[in-house]
């Protein structure tokens, strides 16, 4: 299946789906400015039982490693609405470095 647009809104199974979609609710540009603040409590909790969070984070270093199958091309800077990034490289070690600080960021092999 091909998706284009904001398709992890329609689709919550597809590729990157939740990390996408939490992208979009704490970084979109259009979103609250409080979101991200909230999103860094959110990680520095790290409850085993917020399923969401989990899978972000999973999603988050599939795309680290380089892993990338099933997303498209513009999906990152749509979700983060994000036009100050030159290469969504850039724009994800960023994103950990800012949610992680103490851990080191995947990487491809």
């Amino acid at each position: 299946m091909t998706y284009s647009g904001e398709y992890w809104l329609k689709h919550p199974d597809a590729p990157f789906a939740t990390f996408l979609a939490v992208v979009q609710t704490h970084l979109h540009s259009e979103a609250d400015p409080d979101n991200f603040s909230a999103l860094k409590r959110r990680v520095q909790a790290d409850r085993p039982d917020d399923v969401e969070l989990q899978t972000f984070k999973e999603e988050f270093s599939q795309l680290l490693r380089g892993d990338r199958e099933g997303l498209p091309r513009d999906a990152l800077s749509l979700a983060a609405d994000g036009d100050d990034w030159n290469t969504d490289d850039k724009f994800l070690a960023w994103l950990w470095q800012q949610l992680y600080p103490g851990e080191p960021a995947p990487s491809r092999g």
